[in-house]
């Protein structure tokens, strides 16, 4: 008899150890039983579905948001809420149809931050991502396609965006020379993130843009934006502004305009100025320079700073290694004067010229005929108005 058959004529002899030994191996039959299936629809469900997440903090949440509204199957799905004075798909689960293919939704809601945060997440019953790629594609109106997306971030966070229609680089009455050179440097950090890794460097773009009011900033931004193909994540407050970076992608471009003017109270001590109710007035340097170029700035970070006044700003903002172009934009040279003119008016012109910001041309052209606008350039505008 070997020691098998001798354990297995104790225990059928021993009532106790057999009706342990019989529970434990009903017990184990009966988990095997319930988790197989389990694993089952789990090995099923990554093998046959392909999922997407978007959040409320996305540009493509409203649009992914509005597109399952028209394309759920009411019968296993009836909730709804109101959202800008229309019915949209409510908070819960439910399916739908898209180009002939089954998905399910999961809408969901987190209020553990200052503002609600939520979340859609939509798993399609195929294995074929292009249904995927085609269904974001698809969600964005019309309208949106020739449209760039400009969220703001305040001290409490994400304020809420809007639309803006897109506009090229060639209606930006900026020198042919600062254009150039801005597009190429973004150009060649869109695939430059080999180039950053293998030589140890922060793989983030920091541009400072400088000059007299008017001479064409922010309409540089949002045709570089719309060439490139970039929403814009705007900077109200530099509070936060390390937490507003890490919400960047590969297509946002974050923007502070005129820091100068919401940089003031910056302190290099730590200390956080307070009003006389005691709200923070400004955040300590060393957080805005860190946000900048620092442990916790993301990769493939793109920002934008302008200013009219560069001499106000701390030197530590603009050094070099943390700001990669400071670039300064004046007046209008004769050259896109000219090219301006012939954008308004359809012919040539402009023969003598004193150098005027680009708002100032656009005033004047928008309001003169080409004749007195010229007269006005060559510093006879009193003598062509008194003649007319």
């Amino acid at each position: 008899m070997t020691i098998f058959d001798t354990i297995a004529a104790a225990l059928a002899s021993n009532q106790l150890l057999a009706g342990g030994v019989g529970t434990l191996a009903f017990g184990a039959l009966m988990y095997v039983c319930r988790a197989v299936p389990e694993k089952t629809l789990e090995i099923l469900g990554k093998t046959l579905w392909t999922r997407v997440t978007v959040e409320s903090m996305s540009n493509e949440y409203a649009d992914v948001d509005a597109f399952i509204e028209g394309r759920r199957l009411d019968f296993f799905s009836r909730s709804l809420e109101i959202k800008d004075g229309a019915l949209k798909t409510g908070f819960g689960g439910g399916w739908g149809l898209y180009d002939g293919v089954l998905f399910s939704y999961a809408k969901t809601k987190s209020t553990q931050q200052v503002a609600p945060f939520e979340t859609i997440a939509v798993s399609f019953l195929t294995r074929d991502r292009g249904v995927v790629e085609r269904f974001m594609r698809d969600c964005k109106p019309e309208e949106h396609r020739n449209a760039i997306f400009i969220s703001s971030y305040s001290a409490s966070g994400g304020d809420g965006g809007l639309r803006r229609r897109k506009r090229g680089l060639n209606t930006v009455f900026v020198d042919q020379a600062i254009k150039d050179r801005l597009a190429a440097r973004l150009r060649w950090f869109q695939g430059a993130e080999a180039w950053h890794l293998a030589r140890g460097i922060p793989w983030k773009l920091g541009v400072v843009l400088h000059g007299p009011p008017g001479t064409g900033k922010t309409s540089l931004i949002h045709a570089l934006a719309s060439d490139f193909g970039f929403d814009i994540k705007y900077i109200k407050s530099l509070h936060g502004l390390g937490a507003a970076f890490r919400t960047g992608t590969g297509s946002d471009l974050f923007v502070i305009e005129d820091i100068d003017t919401i940089a003031g109270g910056l302190t290099r001590d730590g200390a956080k100025p307070q009003d006389e109710k005691g709200a923070a007035l400004a955040a300590p340097l060393h957080e805005i320079l860190n946000a900048m170029d620092g442990m916790q700035t993301p990769d493939g970070l793109k920002f934008i700073v302008t200013t009219n006044h560069l001499d106000r700003l701390d030197p530590a903002i603009v050094r070099p290694g943390r700001i990669d172009e400071v670039i300064e934009l004046g007046p209008l040279s004769l050259e896109s004067a000219r090219a301006m003119f012939r954008a308004f008016y359809g012919r040539d012109g402009v023969g003598a010229y004193s150098p005027r910001t680009g708002a100032e041309l656009q005033q004047m052209f928008s309001t003169m005929t080409p004749e007195q606008a010229e007269a006005q350039l060559a510093g006879q505008g009193d003598r062509v108005r008194e003649a007319a």
